[in-house]
């Protein structure tokens, strides 16, 4: 995207959340406009999200501060950030062409397991951890509820279009994990019983790709004992590895340790 396009989009943005044209966005046009994005969203995680923009603590949001929140790079609220850009586009009207399209929706199949024409966020989950590896949960979870139009916590096959076409996928940053809050800005978003339900079973099947990992890595170990040569050895060691490294990394999207 071109530096000026992208300026027109933010200036716009900026714009339309600062509802009484004041030249700020205050915590009340903020929570209105965030609300209507994300429902599981309530006052309190509003009032933290704008409390980070207010940088000079004066009570409002002026166009700088804006910007600077929205475009910074420092790991926080990135579900949030992501989402508000796809709901900018999604409201611009830029779609695929039909070839996109359908090439779009051959994925989307693959992803709908049980084959009901819907993706609950169990199902997207691992799509969405490969396509977005910087993101944590929370946030994920956050960018799934927006891409929810119709809020009914499932997503159909144009609402999933809308995260592809508007939220490009990240580049693996080794920083961008390192760095987990132990209250991440988002988990306030997360209120109803069927998405704290979500997020658990999410855990879970990450807990046990990890724990299918080492198993394998344990039954290499016993394997490579029968190997009398160490130079053998620790050739079939390597490279056993590497392949279950590889399969790992295919499967969930991440680097085991």
């Amino acid at each position: 995207m071109a530096d000026g396009e992208e300026t027109g989009q933010l200036k716009e943005i900026f714009q339309k959340w600062d509802r009484d044209g004041s030249g700020d966005i205050s915590v009340a046009e903020l929570t209105r406009v965030l609300t209507k994005l994300n429902p599981q969203l309530d006052e309190a995680g509003c009032q933290k999200m704008f409390s980070q923009m207010d940088v000079n603590s004066d009570g409002s949001v002026q166009y700088g501060e804006f910007i600077n929140w929205l475009t910074g790079k420092d790991g926080s609220y990135q579900g949030a950030k992501a989402a508000i850009m796809m709901d900018q586009k999604r409201a611009g009207g830029k779609g695929a062409d039909a070839a996109r399209k359908a090439k779009l929706r051959a994925k989307y199949a693959k992803l709908d397991k049980n084959g009901d024409g819907k993706l609950d966020f169990v199902e997207v989950y691992d799509f969405l951890q490969k396509r977005y590896p910087n993101m944590t949960l929370p946030d994920l979870r956050f960018l799934y509820n927006c891409a929810d139009k119709s809020h009914d916590g499932i997503l159909d096959f144009y609402e999933l279009l809308d995260v592809m076409m508007s939220v490009p996928a990240q580049k693996a940053d080794p920083k961008a994990k390192a760095a987990k809050p132990t209250q991440h800005p988002l988990s306030m978003a997360i209120m109803r019983k069927d998405a704290r339900d979500d997020i658990e079973a999410a855990l879970a099947k990450e807990n046990q790709d990890h724990e299918e990992w080492l198993k394998k890595v344990n039954e290499m170990s016993e394997m490579m004992q029968g190997f009398k040569d160490e130079e053998k050895r620790h050739k079939e060691f390597r490279d056993a590895h590497a392949k279950v490294m590889r399969e790992h990394y295919a499967k969930t999207g991440q680097l085991a340790i």
